[in-house]
């Protein structure tokens, strides 16, 4: 078993409220990214009993759940998965390492063994897809960029039109929420215009220092510029989140690991209870 190191960096629960005249049902949401098959050594137990006491309505994945590595053990992560769906719905979003490993570049086992895990947790990973949230009012729609958007070097640019193309326009009627998983690309996300963008992929920066925020990104870039919280652009908003595991640099100083709540309201209705 690889040495994880965590300093300082108990789970944290951060809390966000919005309200909008299109929604027509308070609700509310859990928000997981990044876990990297982390904090499930008793099949996500725990973790399931911090999300069930937070009485969500829904569960939202914003990537990264499991990890493309060749040594990797996704039975325990598919297990929490299989818990939590039993209990709320779940809407899984496409990460990098989800889409490599579905990709099957020299992952066919790999490859086999999710597609075994998804179908007992009965669960799909959304591609270029979206959801309604019952009759909410609230749209959920999973961008699912190529791996090489994700390269740590260069990287093809995201314009609007390739998201129109993946997702289609942007329907006004409804409360758009967007699960996009690697936050760099936001300029582009709010040209497109949803209402709400979810994140994760920059793990917090793995090392928080005061004052400076993240210091690295999962492609070795130095203090990148949505490491983790709330950003807006336009009539966007965008929450990264800091992720609930870590993979290659298996160190979290000052990040603690991240649940995020959200509660989505009717115009000047009140909070969930």
């Amino acid at each position: 078993m690889k040495m994880k190191l965590y300093i300082n960096s108990e789970l944290e629960i951060s809390r966000y409220s919005f309200a909008d005249s299109r929604v027509r049902k308070d609700i509310r949401l859990a928000v997981l990214a990044d876990l990297h098959n982390c904090m499930c050594e008793d099949g996500g137990r725990k973790l399931f009993s911090i999300i069930d006491g937070e009485k969500p309505d829904a569960v939202l994945f914003a990537g990264d759940m499991i990890d493309a590595l060749e040594d990797a053990d996704p039975f325990p992560a598919f297990e929490f998965f299989r818990l939590l769906h039993s209990h709320y719905p779940v809407i899984y979003g496409m990460g990098n390492h989800e889409r490599k490993i579905l990709e099957g570049y020299r992952m066919e086992r790999e490859r086999r063994i999710v597609k075994t895990g998804l179908k007992s947790s009965g669960l799909k990973i959304l591609s270029n897809s979206y959801k309604y949230l019952g009759d909410t009012g609230i749209k959920v729609s999973c961008l699912d960029l190529p791996l090489s958007y994700f390269s740590r070097f260069e990287h093809p640019e995201l314009k609007e039109k390739q998201i129109i193309e993946s997702l289609g326009e942007i329907d006004r009627s409804v409360y758009n929420i967007m699960i996009a998983h690697d936050p760099q690309f936001f300029e582009t996300y709010s040209d497109y215009g949803p209402d709400l963008v979810l994140s994760g992929h920059m793990h917090g920066g793995v090392i928080r220092l005061p004052y400076l925020g993240g210091l690295v990104s999962p492609k070795l870039k130095l203090f990148p510029k949505y490491d983790a919280g709330l950003f807006k652009r336009k009539g966007s908003t965008m929450i990264v989140s800091r992720g609930l595991g870590m993979h290659s640099i298996l160190v979290r100083v000052n990040n603690p690991t991240e649940l995020v709540i959200l509660d989505i309201k009717k115009k000047d209705g009140k909070a969930p209870s």
